[in-house]
């Protein structure tokens, strides 16, 4: 059965426009969207910050992502994307659901994913990166990996990085409907 329906992961450093672009993206295609950090913050307002508050607003964040995605709806995951296995389980996702999945890879220069996280004092919770030391020592534990997405530089105007990943939707469709059209014509 074919379905337009996409997962859209969202992948970066702090500080690089991972949950500005999701909001344009969750915007614009009229889809959910599911973000790590305010999982996280009810969670540490709730529990406090307590040991097992990481891996339960994992575990909440991809049971509601399952839940949009059983219904047949695109959502967009607002997440770092930091290890591998989080990359292997929305994978599973979107097989499991037969969706597109779409790894959006911010990306800026050093001096303005500074400033952006110095501008970040005030305005987020107490577990969020925002100062430049606090992510030289947090860098260690990304792992890297190919995850075949899209890659934006967020340094430019947003219109540009979501007419990017727009056409990257369309492309991850395009290629499901030949796909389709070359099976349709090889059973005639």
């Amino acid at each position: 059965m074919y379905s337009r329906n996409t997962f859209i992961v969202m992948r970066g450093y702090p500080g690089t426009g991972k949950s500005t672009i999701a909001r344009l993206l969750a915007t614009s295609l009229h889809a959910p969207l599911i973000d790590r950090d305010i999982i996280r913050r009810v969670a540490v307002d709730i529990f406090g910050n307590a040991s097992q508050v990481g891996q339960f607003s994992y575990e909440l964040l991809f049971a509601l992502t399952r839940e949009q995605l059983s219904l047949g709806l695109s959502v967009v995951v607002d997440t770092p994307l930091t290890y591998r296995r989080t990359y292997d389980a929305c994978l599973e996702l979107a097989r499991t659901y037969d969706a597109k999945m779409l790894v959006v890879h911010c990306q800026c220069p050093p001096d303005v994913q500074k400033r952006r996280l110095e501008g970040r004092k005030g305005q987020v919770s107490n577990f969020q990166i925002t100062s430049w030391e606090e992510w030289e020592r947090w860098q260690a534990r990304y792992e890297e990996f190919e995850d075949h997405g899209c890659i934006i530089d967020t340094s430019y105007p947003m219109d540009e990085s979501l007419a990017k990943v727009m056409r990257s939707i369309h492309e991850l469709h395009g290629q499901q409907t030949y796909f389709e059209e070359l099976s349709d014509n090889h059973r005639l």
